[in-house]
């Protein structure tokens, strides 16, 4: 397994599917790596799950890193998932549609799921908020199916 602590393969996949969906025509936006912070990941995107193949990719970093907006657009937030936990769907301005998955529910660096998914534990701003490239927009962790395994299930859908 390849692991690389560059954004150039992540970018790479993201302009490679909004060619192969059909929208090479239109503007790709400037993207932001999802995580500020030390990371690990690999190109795990297919690989094999019990529900079927995995639709994103992971990208491991310790609890409570800070995630931000890969490109502008307007958060919603997305808490009832019991396998994907905290989550938040990110409506970018190009009309991609980004997904963050498992975020943080702790209220301390231990895994004691005990805060569930709130501004501040989970969220960096508001339901609906318009927000920023780069802009903060969650915390990394380890809710729902990840408990005890801090990632970010990341999935770009143009």
């Amino acid at each position: 397994m390849s692991r690389h602590r560059t954004t150039a393969a992540v970018l790479l996949v993201l302009l490679s599917t909004w060619a192969l969906a059909g929208t090479a025509g239109a503007a790709v936006p400037r993207l932001i790596f999802p995580v500020i912070g030390k990371t690990v990941y690999w190109d795990d995107f297919g690989a094999p799950r019990p529900s079927g193949g995995h639709q994103g990719n992971d990208i491991v970093a310790d609890k409570r890193t800070p995630v931000v907006a890969v490109e502008r657009g307007r958060v919603v937030k997305y808490t009832s998932s019991r396998n994907a936990g905290c989550m938040l769907y990110l409506y970018g301005r190009s009309g991609t549609t980004y997904m963050y998955i498992h975020l943080n529910n702790d209220l301390t660096l231990r895994n004691d799921n005990r805060g569930g998914c709130k501004r501040d534990v989970t969220f960096a701003v508001p339901n609906g908020a318009q927000v920023s490239a780069g802009q903060q927009i969650a915390w990394n962790g380890d809710s729902g199916d990840a408990n005890g395994n801090p990632h970010l299930h990341f999935e770009v859908h143009p």
